[in-house]
């Protein structure tokens, strides 16, 4: 993918999201200034430690069973256990979650949309490269909005979600591009490639340590990772949401009811 067409995607991704926002969100919600500004933000307590149990009993439950459709990762540390929202009203609950869908409508413009629950338990295993596979965008053009809420207390040592601040924006994205730090349309990043944007850009890394029942509301353009996990489990929830259809490559990965 050249510059020309990149930036061409950025504009015309740029005002068709913010048409929808115009008819449909609300600029007024308290979160979304700091979301356009850093790319995430969170709030405590939005689930109860009794809470956080039952789900994180339930998805023990699901991983073990053989009628589940579990993806692991190659250090069998990642298991994700995707649409299961599909197959549990609690976690239905979550991902239908009214707080949710009202952020997402006003950051996206988007208020009908395809989407899945994802619940993950990641395990402390040798040359784990966290949750994610390693720093990303989830799209190199699109802003997406993901709901992130632990069902146990991180720490450094297990695995937090990282952020780099303000790498959503599009005129970050474009200056990296300009900049050659990164090549048009790029999405996965090196750990080198990762240290020479952060010091030319002087941006740094946020890590998102944090008890359980604390949700993060983040802009995944922006450029992450789940930090490789040193010690213990980390329980989490993934909302993922799009304007248009699910990516085809996430079929295969259904859970069965």
């Amino acid at each position: 993918m050249n510059l020309i067409v990149t930036f061409t995607k950025e504009v015309l991704e740029s005002l068709l999201r913010n048409i929808r926002i115009l008819f449909y969100g609300n600029t007024k919600n308290n979160y979304l200034h700091v979301i356009k500004e850093d790319g995430f933000t969170f709030e405590t307590d939005f689930y109860s430690k009794e809470k956080c149990k039952i789900l994180r009993d339930k998805i023990d439950a699901l991983i073990e069973q053989k009628c589940s459709n579990v993806w692991v990762d190659e250090s069998d540390s990642d298991h994700r256990l995707y649409f299961v929202n599909d197959i549990d009203d609690d976690f239905t609950q979550f991902y239908q979650h009214p707080n949710i869908r009202k952020i997402l409508a006003d950051y996206t413009g988007t208020t009908k949309p395809n989407g899945m629950l994802l619940a993950a338990r990641i395990d402390a295993k040798e040359g784990n490269l966290g949750s994610g596979g390693g720093w990303h965008r989830d799209s190199p053009i699109t802003h997406q909005f993901k709901a992130v809420c632990y069902l146990s207390d991180v720490t450094e040592k297990n695995g937090p979600f990282q952020y780099i601040k303000a790498s959503h924006k599009k005129s970050d994205v474009l200056k990296a591009y300009l900049s050659g730090v990164f090549k048009p349309g790029q999405y996965r990043f090196t750990e080198d490639e990762i240290d020479n944007y952060l010091d030319k850009t002087g941006k740094v890394v946020t890590d998102f340590t944090a008890e359980e029942g604390t949700i993060a509301f983040a802009d995944t353009k922006g450029i992450h990772r789940g930090k490789p996990i040193v010690e213990g489990s980390r329980y989490v929830l993934f909302c993922y949401f799009w304007h248009g259809d699910i990516p085809s490559h996430f079929n295969k990965l259904r859970q069965t009811k």
